[in-house]
């Protein structure tokens, strides 16, 4: 087996945490961060742009 048919040599898709979606879409994303143990940089900077986006529309305290 080449090292590129290990799975942990598969890279994970970006989080997508852009705010121009459904509401459904945006908790989703939400969740999908909470629950990932790999977070990049990037995509903690843009989650706390989402989860600030989602607390100014009063659904973060209904998603703890």
């Amino acid at each position: 087996m080449s090292g590129l048919e290990r799975p942990e040599n598969i890279m994970r898709d970006k989080l997508d945490l852009s705010l121009n979606r459904s509401l459904g879409e945006l908790c989703d994303s939400y969740w999908e961060f909470k629950d990932s143990d790999e977070i990049t940089t990037e995509e903690e900077s843009e989650f706390g742009a989402l989860e600030d986006y989602l607390e100014g529309m009063g659904f973060v305290s209904h998603l703890m």
